[in-house]
């Protein structure tokens, strides 16, 4: 038995078949004669408009085969494709170095993603494998080689690879493959993403998977509690009999909550948002009926482009948002930004330790005009849609007033201008830090809403680098610290009258919703993918039962009783939609 982590549940079964698909052809490196240069920049632009019109046509098949919001990711790809800080650095490559124009798109891809792979935000490090797939896109049409595509897989196999990127991840039909086991990948990654929209089960970060199964084992991808069988016993194939059985009754019963509210068993009603990143996000969060967005991301904005984006860019593309959810509420948070979240047209200073440095609304204080540009765009979009401004990583109360000065400074220049702005527009600050939880009664005063990140949050509470494998056992969501402290900003944001929300992993989990609830919490966002999930979730609990179970808990001292407990809890109020686990 081989273990990883659960990106696309379900389980499946069928014989292995064992590929390498990420690994790039080898790139050759040859000196260029005097003038030929120019002739390599050329051929390399030819490259990008090839290149676009097969994206244009994979992107077209995947919107007929799952739909919109999966397709935009291609328009991402597009994008990156002609990013003008890409094309300098292969051109002065070329140029400096006077090499071929493949080895300069090679070596400008080795280096672009290895920046991204050292980001500490997931979302932004996940996005290094589009990178690697536009790459060798681009160098199979260089070298006038066939597109690499998914090897003729044997009817119903299951896929063993090292990584998938989502340009090959298009080509897979429900059909032909019945699950993926992968060695990289990431939550958030495209490739992850396609793989649910396709319902494959998938897990990743299977360690030496390529090495420890051969084509033609027998396998059982068990998507629930992360694990694959290698040739499973009799007594094995039994239980995922059952299993599969289980698992196709729950997803037929999650459909039905599409149109039904997020209300517990004894009628309180629970706000569940989508936490989002761009307008296809929104898409499928008003299509799940989400109740608003909870926390929009604003950086993919910023990432896919080679320049700051202008203040029109920005109102144009919120409005874009905020209009998928039909007058529902968005929560934009401003851009959040630090020295391991770089843009290739905004450096930064390179500093020691990144995660304790300038970062978010520390940062955004620094360079006040990145600031402002984005809140008048927020701001003129305030005056026709609901929405409000959230400000990241704040980490006391001196910071938090000066940010919401820059706002007074942006609703006089409005004022001035006659641009139309809602007045009244509530704020809200991010709860990620130790010092602003300390500090939340006194933060409470100055804003009309908390919103708690509880990704970086544990993460600091606990002193633990969530990215690093060598300490990622510290890294534990139901440390008694973390929920002890979660009960208590829950306490304080109730006792202000305040509303708070909570996101992250921990909201998005449905092992951990009844728990939530009983410590307090009445709103959650999560991304669009788990909504039906948290859904189920809550109309599946009561608030006396979260409650006492979170008195139970808050009495714990261990994260091995406080698992017991919820394992204990879940098995009593078992349903087909919870399969009984904890992720570690």
């Amino acid at each position: 038995m081989l273990l990883g982590e659960v990106a696309s549940p379900g389980a499946a079964r069928g014989p292995a078949f064992v590929c390498t698909c990420a690994e790039r052809a080898a790139v050759p490196r040859r000196t260029l004669g005097v003038g030929q240069a120019q002739t390599e920049m050329e051929r390399f632009d030819a490259a990008i408009s090839d290149a676009e019109n097969e994206l244009r046509d994979l992107q077209q098949r995947v919107q007929r085969q799952v739909g919109e919001p999966e397709a935009d990711i291609f328009e991402t790809h597009i994008l990156l494709l002609h990013d003008s800080a890409l094309r300098e650095e292969i051109s002065t490559r070329c140029l400096r170095e006077r090499i071929n124009i493949e080895a300069a798109l090679a070596e400008a891809i080795d280096e672009l993603t290895a920046t991204f792979a050292r980001m500490e935000d997931l979302h932004f490090r996940e996005r290094a494998a589009d990178f690697r797939d536009i790459g060798n896109r681009l160098l199979d049409i260089l070298a006038k080689r066939r597109l690499r595509g998914i090897p003729a897989l044997p009817e119903e196999s299951i896929m063993v690879t090292d990584e998938l990127l989502p340009s090959l991840v298009a080509q897979l039909h429900r059909k032909t493959i019945r699950g993926l086991v992968l060695e990289r990948g990431g939550q958030t990654a495209h490739a992850t993403i396609l793989a649910r929209s396709l319902g494959i089960p998938s897990l990743i970060r299977v360690r030496d998977a390529t090495k420890r199964i051969k084509t033609g084992d027998p396998l059982i991808v068990d998507g629930l509690a992360g694990r694959v069988f290698v040739k499973p016993s009799l007594s094995t194939l039994g239980e995922y009999d059952r299993l599969e059985a289980a698992l196709k009754a729950h997803q037929h019963a999650l459909k039905g909550l599409v149109d039904l509210p997020a209300v517990t068993q004894d009628g309180v009603a629970i706000t569940l948002s989508a936490t989002i990143g761009k307008v296809a996000d929104a898409a499928a969060a008003a299509s799940l009926n989400a109740d608003g967005i909870g926390l929009y991301r604003t950086e993919f904005a910023f990432l896919v482009q080679d320049h700051f984006p202008s203040e029109d860019e920005q109102y144009q593309l919120y409005r874009a948002t905020a209009e998928q959810m039909n007058a529902r509420h968005v929560v934009i948070r401003v851009l959040d930004l630090g020295s391991d979240k770089l843009l290739p047209y905004f450096p930064l200073p390179r500093e020691a330790n990144p995660s304790l440095g300038r970062r978010g609304t520390r940062l955004l204080l620094k360079y006040p005009e990145i600031l402002r540009a984005q809140l008048r765009a927020i701001l003129r979009l305030s005056a026709t849609h609901p929405i409000s401004i959230l400000f990241p990583m704040v980490g006391d109360v001196e910071e938090l007033l000066a940010a919401k000065a820059v706002i007074e400074t942006v609703k006089a220049q409005l004022e001035t201008d006659c641009q139309p702005f809602n007045r009244d527009i509530l704020v809200g600050a991010m709860i990620e830090t130790p010092s602003a939880a300390i500090m939340s009664h006194r933060l409470a005063q100055e804003v009309d809403f908390f919103s708690i990140g509880t990704n970086d949050l544990v993460q600091y509470l606990l002193s633990t680098d969530r990215t690093s494998s060598e300490v990622a056992s510290y890294y534990a969501p139901l440390h008694p610290a973390v929920l002890q402290v979660l009960a208590s900003l829950a306490a304080t944001a109730n006792a202000k009258v305040k509303s708070i929300s909570l996101c992250g992993e921990m909201a998005g989990n449905p092992s951990y919703t009844q728990l939530l609830l009983g410590l307090g919490f009445r709103s959650l966002s999560v991304t669009p993918l788990e909504i039906l999930e948290i859904k189920n979730a809550i109309r599946s609990t009561s608030i006396p039962q979260a409650e006492a179970l979170a008195k139970r808990v808050l009495a714990m001292s261990t994260v091995r009783e406080i698992k017991e407990c919820l394992h204990e809890a879940q098995a009593q109020h078992a349903t087909v939609a919870d399969p009984g686990r904890i992720k570690e």
